[in-house]
Order: structure tokens, then sequence, then C-alpha cells
């Protein structure tokens, strides 16, 4: 029981530093989280090709943020549970999210992102701030875009 709450093995809560976890890109370069934060907000997006919750959201709801508030500091970094490369490529340019950081593993769920970070399900998602602190979590649709825009 003790070890399961040591601080390294629960999940990574509203208020905490989201880690800064190396990321392997579609590009096939790799990125530091740190390294790729926005200026005001840092949406980390956890999605599937395969997941249509996932899909809607990135089409409904992350296309419209993006366009609206990048350029203003928004960052979204997207994190795909792939196992198949075209698949996740062809998913991400017919969503419109192939402008904004793509990256995978490729060992769908079981990615080492995932287990460092203890998300089990998704469509998921971490709202961090400037400095790297988690304000949100898994907020979905209007409730995003409500977020978002209030930070604006």
């Amino acid at each position: 029981m003790c070890k399961k709450s040591e601080p390294t093995n629960l999940p990574v809560l509203i208020g905490d530093k989201f880690p800064n976890i190396q990321l392997p890109l579609l590009s096939k370069d790799t990125v530091y989280i740190k390294d790729v934060l926005g200026e005001k907000l840092t949406i980390i997006d956890l999605w599937a090709s395969w997941c249509a919750p996932c899909r809607l959201e990135n089409r409904k709801v992350l296309v419209p943020l993006y366009n609206e508030y990048h350029d203003q500091g928004l960052q979204i970094v997207a994190y795909a549970l792939e196992s198949d490369e075209a698949a996740w490529k062809a998913a991400a340019a017919r969503d419109g999210t192939d402008r904004w950081l793509q990256s995978s593993d490729l060992k769908g769920d079981d990615a080492p992102f995932l287990k460092k970070i203890r998300v089990r399900t998704i469509p998921a998602n971490f709202i961090l701030d400037s400095n790297e602190v988690v304000i949100a979590k898994n907020l979905h649709g209007q409730d995003l875009m409500d977020l978002v825009k209030g930070s604006f």
C-alpha cells in the first residue's frame, strides 16, 4: 500500500508540475515538453486514430482553438496511442491536427508516455500554464473552449 502511494506512482494531478518527458515526433525528431510549451497555455492531448470521440474533439474543438489562439500563445502537443504509423499520419492530416506537434511511441496502449503520466483511457488531456503546472485536466467540448477563451 505504501509503495502505491509514492508520488512516482500517482497520477498527474491539477496543481502538479507536468513531467518534462521527451517525446518522439511524427517528424522523427524528439522534443522535451518543457521546450515546446506555449507562452500562455499548452494542451497535452491524448488521442488515437481509432478513437471516434478523439477525432470529433480534434475537428470540432482543438482545430478551432488552435486557429484562434495559437498566435496568442496557445500550444497543443498531441500524443497518439498508435501502433500503425500510416493510420496516425492519415488521421492527423484528415483532422487538420498535423499543424501542431504530433508524438507517439507507436506502441499503442503499452506506450511509455502513458505509463509515466499514469493515464489509462482516452480521450484525455492536461492543460498547462506557462510554468508547466497542470491547471486543468480532462476538459472536453465547450468546457475546454471556455477555459481557453477565458485565459486569453
